[in-house]
């Protein structure tokens, strides 16, 4: 049988990437991947009321992973041909959803939605200085300026809370951090093989390789429970599996393709800013005048980076 062994696409003309505007598509399905990903910080709370974090992360997971997997099948499209993408696709499999998954449900039960949002929107700088280490990618001097004034912004906007609440917040954040490091680890490989690949199979292959790991690790430290065959909570884990994991994770590998990887993590500031406004809409959090600063701050630093560039 032939197999074809070309790349789906024709990569990007540097391991980095190309220079030019954002498509109107591009900017719609970033906006779209940080609206999805704010909406997912109130719902993990509400769920961990429920099940475990492990349990939950493997089943949001597994969930997303199994219906992408479903439909590449039903579409036939093509999966990774080369050892090499195998691996990658493993190795961001585990940094983004192991890694990634497993700190940010534990850290959802220690402090507010709106904090994680926000501590977690600082992925764009730690995956601009990892563009910097792999892809020698430098910063535009409008990049640096206005990543750093949406850092000041986040501060601002988190500062407060967290020094409120104490070992638990902090613990809280570390494991945010940690989170926030292995999601820009992994986007940095996703950025790697994004050209070479089918975005819906590749993200099926990436979630379903990191929801493993995950499975073992809730199956030896937390006790099964039946609270995770409750309808309302399988609700709960469809509508994060597949609106906020397996469309997003799906949008990222194709915008990646072509898109500069810092010009595309700029637009995860965004996202603190819309768990912000979720968290005190919905959720009876309260919005301080620092932290209304910190918003103006954020949304400057987003434009300074983008607009300027």
């Amino acid at each position: 049988m032939h197999s074809n062994t070309q790349p789906l696409h024709r990569p990007s003309r540097l391991p980095g990437d190309m220079s030019g505007r954002l498509t109107r598509g591009t900017l719609a399905s970033l906006l779209a991947v940080a609206t999805l990903t704010a909406l997912c910080y109130p719902l993990l709370s509400v769920g961990l009321n429920l099940a475990p974090p492990l349990q939950f992360a493997t089943l949001r997971a597994g969930v997303a992973g199994l219906a992408l997997l479903m439909l590449a099948f039903a579409m036939r499209r093509p999966f990774p041909q080369t050892r090499v993408l195998w691996l990658q696709l493993g190795a961001s499999g585990i940094f983004s959803t192991t890694i990634g998954f497993a700190s940010m449900f534990g850290a959802a039960g220690l402090i507010a939605p709106g904090i994680a949002a926000v501590v977690a929107g600082t992925q764009p700088i730690v995956a601009a200085l990892l563009a910097l280490v792999v892809f020698g990618q430098p910063f535009g001097k409008w990049q640096a300026i206005g990543m750093s004034v949406a850092l000041v912004g986040l501060a601002a906007m988190t500062l407060q809370d967290i020094s409120a609440g104490g070992t638990t917040a902090v613990a809280g954040v570390a494991l945010v951090v940690a989170a926030t490091v292995g999601s820009a680890i992994g986007n940095a490989l996703t950025k790697r093989f994004a050209s070479d690949v089918d975005p819906i199979a590749a993200a099926a292959v990436q979630l379903l390789l990191g929801a493993g790991p995950l499975a073992i690790f809730a199956f030896v430290s937390e006790p099964l429970t039946s609270a995770v065959l409750e309808p309302r909570f399988l609700a709960l884990v469809i509508v994060l599996g597949i609106g906020g994991t397996a469309v997003t994770f799906t949008l990222w590998i194709s915008v990646l393709k072509d898109c500069p990887l810092n010009t595309a993590n700029v637009f995860n500031f965004v996202a603190p800013l819309l768990g912000v406004a979720i968290s005190v809409g919905f959720l009876g959090e309260s919005l301080t005048l620092l932290a209304v600063a910190g918003m103006v701050l954020t949304i400057s630093g987003i434009a300074l980076a983008v607009l300027r560039e």
